[in-house]
């Protein structure tokens, strides 16, 4: 019995390590994160395939920013309460081809262009699709959500 419970202790040991996910954050990306999100808590970096990211807590609010492989900054969002959407825009999400699908989440978005935009998450039945809009509540783009 002792070596089944060994023989277990040792595969699920090997089954957790195997799972762990190794993150070699390029050094630019780290120096970017730690000048830029001074006041950042709470953060936990992952890669895939195409980016870094990194997730926190900055002034109480859940953020996001995304690096490339060359640890170059791409984008930053910071989530936000859906009923905290800027009034601009709610009014051109109410006059839009989306005006009567479901608001999922909405998020602030900073990117390296240097634009200032709102990210809203909407979903009808089975569809889901990212809507950006301005700060002056101009329709930037659309990009299905996968």
């Amino acid at each position: 019995m002792k070596k089944l419970y060994v023989s277990l202790f040792l595969f699920f040991g090997f089954v957790m390590i195997s799972q762990a996910q190794v993150v070699n954050i390029p050094a630019a990306a780290k120096e970017h994160f730690l000048k830029t999100y001074t006041a950042a808590t709470e953060a936990k970096w992952s890669n895939n395939v195409t980016n870094y990211t990194v997730k926190f807590k900055d002034k109480g609010a859940v953020c996001r920013a995304h690096y490339r492989l060359d640890g170059t900054w791409d984008f930053t969002e910071t989530l936000m309460d859906k009923d905290k959407m800027p009034e601009a825009i709610k009014s051109s999400l109410s006059k839009s081809r989306f005006s009567d699908w479901k608001v999922e989440s909405l998020a602030e978005v900073r990117n390296d262009n240097k634009q200032h935009l709102y990210r809203v998450e909407v979903k009808s039945g089975v569809q889901k699709q990212f809507v950006f809009y301005d700060v002056n509540g101009k329709e930037v783009k659309t990009s299905p959500k996968l």
